[in-house]
C-alpha cells in the first residue's frame, strides 16, 4: 500500500475512535505507519536492483553477440566424399572390344590367361 494511502486510513481510524481512545492505540498505528515506510523503501530499493540487473543483462548479451561474431567457427570438418567410381556404362565405353574378341568372337587365347580361366 502506498504511504499516502496507509496514512489516510490510519487517520480515518483515529477519527472514527475518537481522540480519548486513539491514545490506546496510538504505539500501535505508529508501528504499524513505521513498518509500511519501511517496507515501502525496501519494495522500491529492490525495483530500482531489478532494474539496474536487467539493464546490466542486456548489455551483457550485446557483448556476448559481438564477441561471438568476432570468434572464427573453424574449418568445416566434413568427410571429403571419395570420388565416385565410374559406372559400367563409363567402364564399358573405356572397353576396347578388339583387344578381347578375334574376328569370329571368340576370346583371344592370350585373354583367357590373364583372367585363369
Amino acid at each position: 500500500m502506498k504511504t499516502e494511502d496507509f496514512k489516510k486510513l490510519t487517520d480515518e481510524i483515529n477519527e472514527k475512535l475518537g481522540k480519548e481512545n486513539a491514545s490506546k492505540i496510538a504505539d500501535s498505528m505508529a508501528k504499524l505507519i513505521t513498518d509500511n515506510v519501511q517496507v515501502n523503501k525496501d519494495l522500491k530499493s529492490r525495483d530500482e536492483e531489478i532494474e539496474k540487473l536487467n539493464k546490466d543483462k542486456e548489455v551483457l548479451m550485446e557483448t556476448n553477440m559481438s564477441l561471438l561474431q568476432q570468434v572464427p567457427m573453424g574449418e568445416d570438418t566434413k568427410v571429403k566424399e571419395p570420388e565416385k567410381e565410374k559406372t559400367p556404362k563409363e567402364k564399358a565405353s573405356n572397353f576396347d572390344y578388339k583387344e578381347v574378341f578375334d574376328e569370329f568372337g571368340n576370346f583371344k587365347a592370350w585373354q583367357l590367361n590373364t583372367f585363369n580361366i
